[in-house]
């Protein structure tokens, strides 16, 4: 069981690196496209002229997703603090359904 929340926490890793890799290339060119930036022509008025939000999606999302690897999928400090009665659930959750199968 123990292996099943590891591979699922790498999956939910990877899914939230993608959306929000996707989240943060959108909004920066919306935000350069509002500066009057288009690095010779480059960026485009809307994302959906271009496929570059999809790249730079996908290099933010790798970061993101290597940067969660690094430190094993936890909360970092403050948040850890902040978050810890969360946490207490989350394995109180864990331990219910992993103990109920007897």
């Amino acid at each position: 069981m123990s292996v099943a929340w590891t591979i699922q926490a790498i999956i939910s890793a990877f899914t939230s690196a993608l959306e929000g890799g996707l989240i943060m290339a959108r909004v920066l060119l919306r935000y350069l496209s509002k500066k009057g930036i288009s690095l010779n022509g480059m960026i485009p008025e809307k994302h959906e002229d271009t496929n570059l939000d999809e790249y730079l999606s996908y290099a933010f999302a790798a970061t993101g997703f290597l940067f969660q690897l690094s430190i094993g999928f936890d909360i970092t400090f403050p948040f850890n603090i902040l978050l810890l009665p969360f946490e207490f659930a989350e394995y109180y959750m864990r331990w219910t359904i992993t103990s109920s199968g007897d």
